[in-house]
């Protein structure tokens, strides 16, 4: 199989009413992707940032292409744009993951990505890498029926 790379970013087209009906959607989306990710071999993070999804997938050519198909299709993603594409020698990701920013006060309105419509396909990556490793300010959305702490919950590594 060739390994291949993709990261996007696009903007969430819905708002939640509350805290616990945001962990509920980024839930649902979670569990879609663990339902549908493992069984295409994809691995990679989700990074919900305000009101941008920035992702990174791996996983056979022809899966990624028909992922983005489904998340280009899908009502809950608008402006979705490809930042890139690359073959590569191994994962980054072991699993598929979404993290979502919690920043302290005084970070509140610094985002990961300022202008993802402006970054490049290595900054997406690398803001991927280095936000699936950090243990403030971000928030990771469990699989349902998942405990904190479990193996589920640890930072990916990569």
């Amino acid at each position: 199989m060739l390994l291949c790379r993709f990261a996007f970013y696009s903007r969430r087209t819905w708002t939640a009413s509350s805290g616990a009906d945001e962990d509920r959607y980024l839930a649902d989306i979670l569990d879609a992707g663990l339902r549908n990710n493992p069984a295409h071999a994809l691995t990679g993070v989700l990074l919900v940032d305000g009101p941008h999804f920035v992702q990174v997938l791996e996983g056979a050519r022809a899966a990624l292409y028909q992922t983005l198909k489904r998340i280009e299709n899908n009502p809950h993603h608008g402006d979705l744009v490809l930042t890139g594409y690359a073959e590569v020698n191994q994962r980054i990701f072991d699993r598929w993951s979404v993290y979502v920013r919690t920043p302290p006060g005084s970070l509140n309105g610094t985002p990961w990505i300022p202008n993802p419509q402006l970054a490049t396909h290595g900054q997406l990556v690398e803001t991927a890498k280095r936000v699936s490793r950090m243990t403030t300010g971000v928030r990771q959305i469990l699989p349902a029926g998942h405990a904190p702490g479990s193996d589920s919950s640890a930072p990916e590594k990569g």
